[in-house]
């Protein structure tokens, strides 16, 4: 390669920074760890107050103001610290604490959904949220004196009719019987949850607020131990429309402005790339009045430094102020979700529900992306192979814009075959040091006139071959980011890729961390995908720009170190695209050679 003026500017740039990175880069990093110990510091201290608050409230045992406990101190059982009971079917396992009626842990029992390093179960609900899920939160505080737990479980001829069923009966020191069942069918991860609330005292009980909690799930990464491309984390409130804020924002101010719904909602949600939390009012059921989220800052065991730290949330939905008269009982039903993100079940949930799904990057996209998912399963049912399908699903979005590439191939085409008389006219309007600045507008206007004349007569666009490009842009990134986003691809093998949804790693990874790259090994999709976008280039008709041509072949390198280590689900995907784009190229160059034969064989030149 030749060493141009410019080609030494860039590389002297990009030398300076990288000194100056590496000299700054260590005070950078001090800060960081600095401010990363004072957050602990704090978090731990959040924690602690939380816990002792939450002791007051689970264990005071001073009546509520102006109501007197029906069951006497004599009366009183000893309760376990905790009571664990099993809700399980083939999918997922729910251990629920009979104490607090809440849930204390959802482990996904399908070999699909294993943490990657270690091969344990996925745990849904590790203990770090700020709230259990379904955790009552009530004003006054309620305090359980009595407790009894029984399981009502179905077995039947049909699997699929089987169920798994267990009611847990609180009763408080105000006098209040709190009957929770929940029920668990086979073949999916929704438990049915209902709450009826007795009021056995002879007085009135008023809450000034009753609420109920769902648990927010971690970012997956610290889930799973997933590495992923990209991750992303939201809260949902099912209002209209549907309003969402990020639990991974810097600014608790930005937090709190976000982390609330403006009015009644018909869920809440909490989900992070691949999995979702969701608790859903029965259709019969009054809708939350409200509900606002919390959140709460953790750190990997052995790390402190900011970068390291992750969100885990909670969100809750407010029934708002409760009177229940003596003698009488309030009913609430839920559907409670935790499990994967997958279309068909989140849809089933309630009608708005499939906004929580987030495919695409970007939102206004998502109306697109969503489909693209449903495509891949739906040609993943035929032919039982997640990589096959993502080929078909490549070839079919090429074959729709097939018309559209091949007009801007051939206004390239076209605009490759004027080029020596566009550099004529360069030549012919050429600046000199000498002209004034008049001289140098007349030449600049008489090129543009003669330049668009040239355009006319020849019956070229110079936008053509941007516009047709353009328009598959929105396109491409959904199809992009409904790869990125299928939870179907998780721990899914094709050819040598072990998972789709992480790089096709062949043999070890180097023992040390490379910059910008981080610790990698071998990824032949990558190789092969960067090979085949150099081919392009120089296939692809050139502008004549001599800068532009250079940047072009740069960009294969570019993107191979952007890009090296995207999910193999992503690379083979734009592998086959850049197949594809080459055969149409040659096609196209095959059909422009026929047409000027063609042409010529009509209309011979004369000697």
């Amino acid at each position: 390669m030749k060493f141009d003026k410019e080609t030494v500017i860039v590389l002297v740039i990009a030398g300076a920074v990288l000194v100056g990175w590496s000299l700054l880069y260590p005070k950078y990093a001090a800060g960081q760890a600095a401010e990363a110990r004072r957050i602990q510091q704090e978090t731990l201290q959040a924690g602690s107050a939380d816990s002792s608050s939450s002791s007051v409230q689970q264990v005071s045992s001073v009546p509520d103001a102006g109501q007197s406990p029906v069951v006497s101190s004599s009366e009183q059982i000893p309760l376990p610290e905790t009571s664990l009971v099993e809700l399980k079917n083939e999918l997922v396992s729910f251990q629920i604490d009979a104490l607090s009626g809440s849930f204390h842990s959802a482990e996904l029992l399908s070999e699909k959904f294993r943490i990657t390093h270690s091969g344990n179960p996925i745990q849904l609900y590790p203990e770090r949220a700020p709230h259990s899920t379904f955790e009552i939160l009530s004003s006054p505080a309620l305090r359980p004196v009595k407790l009894n737990v029984a399981r009502a479980d179905e077995k039947n001829e049909n699997p699929a009719a089987s169920k798994s069923e267990v009611t847990i009966t609180r009763t408080f020191s105000n006098g209040l019987i709190s009957a929770q069942t929940y029920t668990l069918a086979n073949d999916t991860y929704a438990v049915q949850c209902t709450v009826r609330l007795s009021n056995l005292s002879e007085k009135q009980l008023d809450f000034q607020q009753f609420e109920i909690a769902l648990a927010g799930l971690p970012p997956l990464t610290n889930l799973t131990g997933d590495k992923v491309y990209s991750d992303r984390m939201n809260l949902d409130f099912g209002e209209s429309p549907i309003h969402n804020a990020d639990p991974t924002v810097d600014s608790d101010e930005k937090f709190q402005n976000k982390a609330h719904s403006g009015g009644a909602v018909d869920w809440i949600a909490s989900s992070n790339k691949f999995f979702a939390s969701l608790l859903v009012a029965a259709p019969e059921n009054p809708v939350f009045v409200s509900a606002k989220a919390q959140r709460r800052f953790y750190f990997p065991e052995g790390k402190t430094d900011k970068k390291s730290r992750f969100v885990v949330p909670s969100v809750t939905g407010s029934l708002g102020a409760l009177s229940i008269p003596p003698g009488a009982s309030r009913t609430f039903a839920f559907t409670m979700y935790c499990g994967p993100k997958e279309i068909s079940r989140i849809k089933a949930l309630h009608n708005t529900t499939i906004g929580i799904m987030h495919v695409s990057y970007y939102s206004w996209f998502e109306f697109i992306a969503r489909p693209m998912v449903q495509l891949l399963n739906w040609l993943n049912s035929f032919c039982n192979s997640y990589g096959i399908a993502i080929i078909l699903l490549t070839i079919i979005v090429r074959l729709i814009f097939w018309p559209v590439t091949q007009k801007a191939n051939s206004s390239m085409r076209r605009m490759q075959k004027i080029q020596p008389k566009m550099t004529a006219l360069r030549d012919k309007y050429k600046e000199n040091p000498s002209d004034s600045p008049e001289e140098v507008a007349r030449k600049k206007q008489a090129l543009n006139r003669d330049m668009m004349e040239l355009y006319r007569v020849e019956k070229v666009n110079p936008m053509g071959g941007c516009l047709p490009v353009l328009l598959q842009i929105p396109v491409f990134i959904a199809l992009y980011s409904a790869l990125d986003s299928a939870v179907e691809l998780r721990h899914v093998s094709f050819l040598w890729c072990t998972d789709l949804a992480r790089p096709d790693l062949v043999g070890p990874q180097l023992p040390f961390a490379l910059p910008f790259l981080g610790q990698i090994g071998l990824h032949p999709l990558v190789l092969i995908m960067t090979a085949l976008m150099v081919l392009q280039q120089k296939m692809t008709p050139s502008t004549g720009d001599p800068a532009q041509q250079k940047m072009m072949m740069l960009m294969p390198v570019i993107m191979l170190f952007m890009l090296y280590n995207l999910p193999s689900g992503l690379t083979l995907y734009w592998t086959v695209s850049q197949i594809f784009s080459i055969l149409q190229m040659k096609y196209g160059q095959y059909a422009a050679k026929r047409d000027e034969a063609r042409s010529n064989t009509a209309h011979p030149k004369k000697a």
